[in-house]
């Protein structure tokens, strides 16, 4: 069991220690008072304080000056040196990303790792070589209660529920396009809400709830679309549209991945840009002023930062 006597120092307070130490060292009250920015009085109330806490006078009067009690000699040395370590366990240590060596755990969906992942992990290499990043597949709802668990530091995707005890920022916002392969179906470049409505659709629950955000689109233009199949596999949609004349609404940057990919798809863009998703960083409150967090937050910033711009290869819209 610890041998520290709880009751005996909670009445010492940290200001007490420092006055202390101004006292020991300089051997005056006024002088004390003028490195602590407090008034004589206040240093001899401190001091008496001290004397009473300590049994032992710590400073007595030798001619126009103080001297210090072999105590208070002895004691002086051991103080300066856990003052020393106080401050060094008040102050926040210097972040160094060369220096770090470890694990930081990101959510996000597969397809996104494909468009992120290899700038992401170049930089690490480059900037924090001993950083080992560790991605994760997991549903948009899960996000919440795995960082509350601390299973992972942080998640990116589209996240509709808006966790109030969640941190987050949008990296970049993601309208939608149409696949589909141009052997099976023909659309007109550019496609309203009518056209998108006309053509079957194949429906993926892979980015939260985007497919209700098309369904609510196409409702509020007194539309409907006609799903004939649904699939939890991104992967999946292009070997569908290979074979059927059908349609998928999928973000911009998902679809341009599939492309990349697979191959043989056509992207059609939605003309309505009210039909558009936010990618956002999801972190929990603990870790705002984390360095850690906050070095790979500015990463991501940086490398989405054309998303963001709308380059015409991105095909992403501003924030």
């Amino acid at each position: 069991m610890s041998d520290i006597d709880a009751q005996k120092l909670r009445r010492l307070d940290l200001n007490s220690l420092v006055a202390l130490h101004a006292l020991l060292s300089t051997r005056s009250v006024s002088r004390s008072a003028d490195l602590l920015c407090l008034g004589q009085p206040a240093v001899s109330h401190i001091l008496k304080k001290l004397r009473e806490q300590c049994g032992d006078p710590l400073l007595c009067r030798d001619g126009r000056g103080l001297t210090a009690t072999p105590y208070a000699e002895a004691l002086l040395p051991a103080l300066e040196a856990w003052l020393a370590e106080a401050q060094r366990l008040l102050a926040p240590p210097a972040f160094d990303p060369m220096a770090l060596d470890g694990v930081y755990r990101l959510a996000m969906p597969d397809l996104l790792e494909a468009a992120l992942l290899p700038d992401l992990i170049a930089a690490l290499q480059q900037q924090a070589p001993g950083l080992r990043l560790e991605v994760a597949a997991m549903a948009a709802g899960e996000a919440e209660a795995a960082l509350e668990a601390r299973r992972i530091d942080g998640a990116i995707g589209h996240f509709p529920a808006r966790a109030a005890r969640l941190s987050r920022q949008a990296l970049f916002r993601n309208r939608f396009v149409c696949a589909h392969h141009a052997g099976r179906l023909a659309l007109p470049a550019a496609l309203d809400a009518a056209a998108l409505a006309q053509p079957p659709h194949l429906y993926t629950s892979y980015i939260g709830n985007s497919a209700s955000l098309v369904d609510d689109y196409l409702a509020a233009q007194g539309l409907t679309r006609r799903v004939i199949a649904s699939t939890a596999s991104l992967l999946a949609i292009p070997l569908l549209l290979e074979r059927l004349p059908a349609v998928a609404v999928l973000p911009e940057l998902i679809g341009r991945v599939l492309r990349t990919e697979a191959g043989g798809l056509t992207l059609r863009p939605v003309a309505d840009t009210m039909l558009e998703i936010a990618v956002e960083h999801v972190w929990h409150p603990r870790c705002d002023a984390d360095p850690l967090r906050q070095f790979i937050h500015a990463l991501l910033l940086r490398l989405t930062a054309a998303w963001r711009g709308g380059r015409e290869e991105a095909g992403l819209s501003a924030v």
